[in-house]
């Protein structure tokens, strides 16, 4: 059995490719200039994690929460904001274990990986379904706070020979409040599909013998997340991978799985991320579908860059679906909506190079004496705002 990332130690450099990472996400793009305020600068920041790593001092303040409720299914999730410095380790604990997480996260869990998103999952659901037989889908009750960190840490420990590393986790989910991981970190939604991979291996392994022949209980499984649909050809070979599923679930990691049954295929419809896919095609989810037709209405009545955006995003599943009539009534709104947030994003990205600082022009006999000098050019021209007011040094 192999084991990643045996003796290696946490570098500085490290950190701060961590740190860089955080700061192209979506919470560094919002949160990058309190960085200075809090810690008076990126590289005291650095430094400071590197330093308590090294001497196993690693501390975080305390995780905001609140509660929110999903637009989708009406649940309520308390979801917890982690500090800068939390996040930026998240971020350095991610990249660490990333030949761990290619290597045991199964072909088919979908979540968190790049391309393998919904669209991903819907397509190969499609495929299996219209192969017939049957499909059961399984979700784990509470997945993220119900995790065991003592059965978590115990396959880190088994398959990362990292001190540092093991060291940086353990801190970081010690600062989960009672347990279990947190719903909003970037480092729990890993570790949350590492924990599931065992099962999804487990799955493989599922077999009879008949006739001195080996054959699989399953023919396709596919995760997204915590929720698990199998494929078979057989409804008792599917019956008897269910219930040994959710044996190992409830034994192995300390889980649960919610009430589950057997469908028929072509006759049952298969409800999994955001799509239903029946005899007669795929459609949108029912309260997806409305709101996406809100959307849609609303922004032609009022446009907005939010409501663009939102359309937009709406967009991909109408596309993905067999919803022609839809896509064709709202064709024209989702072309303007892709106009609205072009030039939202161009005009920002105007104001951003016009924010850096004064650009300053030399004239041509102090740009021969500077040769290295800054200028600016007709394609930096183009950039700036009618009506901008330059810093233009007196001559």
């Amino acid at each position: 059995m192999k084991t990643w990332l045996r003796g290696h130690r946490v570098t500085e450099d490290e950190v701060r490719a961590a740190f860089d990472a955080w700061l192209k996400s979506r919470a560094g793009r919002k949160h990058g200039d309190e960085v200075s305020q809090i810690y008076e600068s990126p590289d005291a920041l650095i430094k400071e994690i590197h330093h308590e790593i090294e001497g196993r001092a690693l501390s975080f303040p305390a995780i905001r929460f609140f509660l929110r409720r999903e637009r989708t299914n009406g649940k309520i999730r308390l979801i917890g904001v982690q500090s800068i410095k939390q996040q930026v380790c998240d971020y350095l604990a991610v990249r660490a274990l990333q030949g761990l997480l290619d290597a045991k996260l199964g072909y088919f869990q979908c979540a968190s990986v790049p391309g393998k998103g919904q669209t991903f999952a819907k397509r190969h659901n499609e495929e299996w379904y219209a192969e017939g037989g049957y499909f059961v889908k399984m979700d784990v009750r509470k997945c993220y706070p119900s995790i065991d960190q003592a059965v978590l840490m115990a396959y880190l420990r088994k398959h990362v020979g990292s001190a540092d590393v093991i060291y940086v986790i353990e801190a970081a989910i010690a600062n989960y409040p009672g347990g279990g991981l947190n719903i909003g970190s970037y480092l729990s939604q890993y570790l949350a599909n590492l924990v599931l991979s065992i099962v999804y291996h487990h799955i493989e392994d599922l077999h009879k013998h008949r006739r001195n022949k080996r054959l699989a209980l399953v023919s396709h499984q596919l995760w997204y997340m915590d929720d698990l649909v199998m494929f078979s050809s057989s409804k008792r070979d599917l019956t008897m991978a269910a219930r040994e599923v959710e044996r190992f679930i409830g034994f192995e990691l300390h889980m649960e799985v919610k009430p589950w049954k057997v469908c028929k295929c072509g006759l049952d419809a298969l409800d999994m991320v955001g799509y239903v896919i029946d005899e007669n095609g795929t459609r949108l989810r029912p309260q997806l579908f409305l709101r996406s037709r809100r959307a849609f209405k609303r922004m032609g009545r009022n446009p907005g860059v939010q409501r663009a955006r939102r359309c937009i995003s709406y967009w991909g599943f109408l596309k993905n679906s067999d919803c022609g009539q839809l896509r064709m009534e709202y064709k024209e709104t989702f072309d303007k909506s892709k106009r609205i947030v072009s030039a939202w994003e161009k005009r920002h990205q105007c104001n951003a190079s016009v924010e850096r600082g004064p650009i300053e022009l030399r004239s041509t006999s102090d740009m021969t004496e500077s040769p290295n000098a800054p200028s600016i050019g007709i394609s930096e021209r183009s950039l700036i705002p009618k009506g901008t007011q330059l810093s233009l040094p007196i001559m």
